[in-house]
């Protein structure tokens, strides 16, 4: 009966270390990347702390405008510590801001490895995720509200408002992973099966072939 209870700690503590998810703990007050290193591991290489400055901590990416200029009428800049903004590195966040034109699109996608927490800084965006069950859950945002995507959900954002709309993103996670559903399917190198996508969404498959046309490789 010991050994049974030890075990049963032991599987219970193991589940607990498993489950937690997310990235590592940092090890140190702070790792502001070395984009230079020629290092390779999980995670970047980290900065002399001698050489740590500031201004290493502070982002001004945010103050620029990315080009909606595209089919989807959305533009992003990344906040991300592989890019630029080293300071994140191991402290297991990533950002993205969003330049949405009028009726601009980010369509449904999935973060695998993280949660997103999302703003509207301008304008009115309809956001959304659909649990596993199968249910919409959705919300027009003004500026000022947030929203929430749980991890692993597809979601998506759409500017529904009169002119042009700004969002900004936080991830729980130095890398998020992005996988746009369409492109993931009928952009996949190498293809998909026609018959596996026709049957799956109920199309013929000259419309299959059709719809791969309009995609690139997916990400």
């Amino acid at each position: 009966m010991a050994k049974l209870i030890v075990g049963l700690v032991a599987a219970a503590f193991l589940f607990a270390f498993v489950s937690a998810g997310g990235d590592a703990g940092p090890i140190n007050d702070y790792c502001v990347a070395d984009l230079k290193s020629p290092l390779v591991f999980n995670g970047l290489a980290c900065k002399a702390p001698s050489m740590v400055m500031p201004e290493d901590f502070a982002f001004t990416g945010f103050r620029a405008s990315a080009d909606t200029n595209n089919p989807l009428g959305i533009g992003i800049i990344p906040g991300f510590a592989s890019v630029n903004y080293p300071a994140l590195n191991t402290q297991g966040l990533a950002l993205a801001k969003f330049n949405y034109a009028k009726g601009g699109l980010v369509p449904p996608h999935t973060h695998a490895r993280a949660s997103e927490v999302i703003t509207v800084i301008k304008g009115e965006v309809y956001v959304g995720f659909v649990d596993t069950a199968g249910k919409l859950f959705a919300a027009k945002l003004k500026s000022g509200d947030f929203f929430l995507f749980p991890v692993g959900l597809v979601h998506f954002q759409l500017n529904v408002g009169s002119g042009h709309a700004v969002t900004v993103s936080v991830l729980n996670s130095q890398n998020p992973g992005v996988q746009l559903m369409a492109s993931a399917l009928f952009g996949a190198t190498p293809e998909i099966k026609d018959e596996v996508l026709s049957r799956a969404f109920g199309i013929k498959d000259d419309v299959t072939k059709m719809i791969k046309k309009g995609f690139m490789p997916a990400m």
